[in-house]
C-alpha cells in the first residue's frame, strides 16, 4: 500500500488542531463561566449599592419621598429584581418584575436561590443607617446565556478559520516537500552511468541521512561498474596474446605432418591453456576481492596452521622444480584475525611466486614471527630478487620485471597486497640477509587468546 506524505501531513495536522480546538473551546466556555460569575456578581453589588442610596435619598423627607419612591417603584431591569424590607418585616418597596416570592429570608451576602422553577443569583444587605434590608436578584439564565453567546461566538470564528487553517497547511507542507520533489527529480533524470554523490547543499537535514546512504550506495555501484569494466578491459588484455598462440600453435599441428613438430605444437597449446586459465583464475580473484563481501567472515585462528594447509599444495609444484620448500617451528603465538579464504589466496600467491621464480636446486622457506607485538608471515626465497627501486612497483597489476623467463599474469603481487590491506596489514619487500634472492613480509596485529572475542569485536568495529 501507497502512503502519501502530504495526504498524512495534512489530514494529521487537522486533526490535531480540531482536537486542540475542541479543548480550547471547552477550556475557554468554563473559563468564561469562571470570569463572567464575578463581574456579574460585582454588578449585583452596584446595583445593591445604587438602590440603598436612592432610599436613604428617599427618606430625606416626605417631598423627596414622593419624588423618589416612583422612580424606585418603577424601576424595571430585564432579568433583575429587587425588594427593601422594613426592620418590623413590611415590604415597602420592589420592582415591578418582583414575584409573590418573599426574599426577606434571603441570608446576607450571594446566595442561589429557586424561585418558581427559576434559578436566581441574589445579594443581600443590611441598610444600618435605616435599619431596611434590600435584596437584588438577577436570573441565572442571563448568565448561562452570556457565556454561551460567547462560546457560540469563539466556535464561529474557529470554523470561519478553519478553511484558511487548511489552505495554509496544505501550502506549508507542499513547500516543506518542494525539495524531496526536486530530489527525485534530480534522481529521476540522471542517466543509468551518471554515479556521481547527490549534491546535499539544498537538502534539508530531515532527509540528509537518507542521501548520504544513497551516496555511498551510488559510490559502492560506481566501484562495482568500475571493477568489471576493469575485469573486461584486463581479461581482454592479458588473454589476447596467449589466445593468439593457442591459435598458432593449433595451426601448427594441423599443417605439420613431423611427429616432433606436431608433439612440440601440442605441449605449447597446453602451456597456452594453462597460461589462459592462470590469468582467468588470478582476474577474477582480484575482481572479487572487496571489503564488505570478502571480510564477512572474520574469526581468530592460528596462521601457522592455514600455512601448513597451503603449502601442502603447493610442495609438490616445487619438488617438481627441484625446490627445496621449508615451514619454520611456528612461534608460542600465532592467533591473528581474518579471513581464512582470503589469506589462504594471499599465501598462495606469495609462495607460488617464490617458488615461480626461484631457479631449480633453490630454497623457499615460510616463517611465522612472533615480534614486538605483531605476527609476521615472512616468504624468502633465492631467485634473482627484485631491486629496490622496483619494490613498490611490483605490486602494480600486470607489472612484471623485464628480462624473467617464467610465464605470469602480474598479478599475483597486486592480490597479496589488496588481501592485506583488507586485513589492515603492511606488506614490506626486501633482500634476505646473505643477498641472494626477495624476502616478502606482511606484518599483522596479533592478539591475545585469552580475550579473542574482544579483540574481534574491535576488528570488526574499525572497519
Amino acid at each position: 500500500m501507497i502512503h502519501s506524505i502530504r495526504r498524512f501531513l495534512f489530514v494529521s495536522l487537522i486533526v490535531a488542531i480540531t482536537v486542540a480546538s475542541s479543548i480550547t473551546a471547552i477550556g475557554n466556555y468554563l473559563l468564561d463561566k469562571q470570569i463572567i460569575k464575578p463581574y456579574l456578581d460585582e454588578q449585583l453589588i452596584d446595583n445593591y449599592i445604587f438602590i440603598k442610596k436612592l432610599n436613604a435619598f428617599a427618606r430625606l423627607d416626605a417631598t423627596t419621598k414622593k419624588i423618589i419612591t416612583p422612580y424606585l417603584t418603577n424601576t424595571n431591569t430585564p432579568n433583575l429584581m429587587y425588594q427593601i424590607w422594613r426592620s418590623d418585616g413590611k415590604l415597602i418597596l420592589h420592582s415591578f418584575n418582583t414575584t409573590t416570592a418573599s426574599l426577606e429570608n434571603t441570608p446576607t451576602g450571594f446566595s442561589d436561590i429557586r424561585i418558581q422553577n427559576n434559578d436566581w443569583r441574589v445579594y443581600a444587605g443590611k441598610d444600618e443607617n435605616t435599619g431596611t434590608k434590600i435584596v437584588v436578584a438577577q436570573q441565572a439564565e442571563i448568565r448561562n446565556k452570556l457565556t454561551d453567546l460567547i462560546a457560540r461566538n469563539n466556535s464561529y470564528v474557529t470554523l470561519i478559520t478553519y478553511p484558511i487553517f487548511a489552505i495554509l497547511i496544505w501550502l506549508i507542507i507542499g513547500v516543506a516537500l518542494r525539495s524531496m520533489t526536486r530530489l527525485s527529480n534530480q534522481i529521476s533524470n540522471r542517466a543509468s552511468a551518471h554515479l556521481d554523490p547527490i549534491n546535499l547543499d539544498k537538502i534539508p537535514i530531515e532527509i540528509k541521512p537518507l542521501v548520504d546512504e544513497l551516496n555511498h550506495l551510488l559510490e559502492r555501484l560506481r566501484l562495482t561498474f568500475e571493477r568489471n569494466k576493469r575485469f573486461v578491459a584486463d581479461t581482454a588484455h592479458e588473454l589476447r596474446t596467449p589466445l593468439a598462440a593457442l591459435k598458432t600453435q593449433a595451426q601448427v599441428a594441423l599443417k605439420t605432418n613431423d611427429e616432433e613438430s606436431h608433439q612440440h605444437a601440442l605441449i605449447k597449446i597446453v602451456q597456452s591453456v594453462d597460461r589462459c586459465s592462470h590469468v582467468v583464475t588470478q582476474l577474477l580473484t582480484l575482481s572479487s576481492l572487496r571489503g564488505e563481501e570478502s571480510l564477512n567472515d572474520m574469526h581468530p585462528f592460528h596462521l601457522h596452521s592455514l600455512t601448513t594447509e597451503i603449502l601442502t599444495y603447493l610442495a609438490p609444484i616445487a619438488l617438481e622444480k627441484n625446490i627445496d620448500i621449508e615451514l619454520a617451528p611456528p612461534p608460542a603465538e600465532d592467533m591473528i584475525m581474518g579471513n581464512t579464504i582470503t589469506l589462504g589466496i594471499l599465501i598462495r600467491n606469495l609462495v607460488d611466486n617464490a617458488i615461480r621464480y626461484t631457479p631449480s636446486q633453490g630454497a623457499v622457506t615460510v616463517a611465522i614471527i612472533d615480534q614486538d607485538g605483531s605476527i609476521i608471515l615472512r616468504v624468502t626465497d633465492t631467485g634473482s630478487g627484485i631491486p629496490a627501486e622496483l619494490h613498490e612497483r611490483v605490486f602494480d597489476r600486470f607489472y612484471r620485471i623485464l628480462g624473467t623467463a617464467q610465464t605470469g599474469s602480474g598479478l599475483g603481487l597486486a592480490i597479496v597486497k589488496q588481501i592485506a590491506e583488507l586485513h589492515h596489514a603492511n606488506t614490506h619487500l626486501s633482500t634476505p640477509a646473505n643477498g641472494i634472492g626477495l624476502q616478502v613480509d606482511v606484518i599483522f596485529s596479533k592478539i591475545s587468546p585469552a580475550h579473542p572475542n574482544e579483540k574481534q569485536k574491535n576488528s570488526r568495529d574499525q572497519q
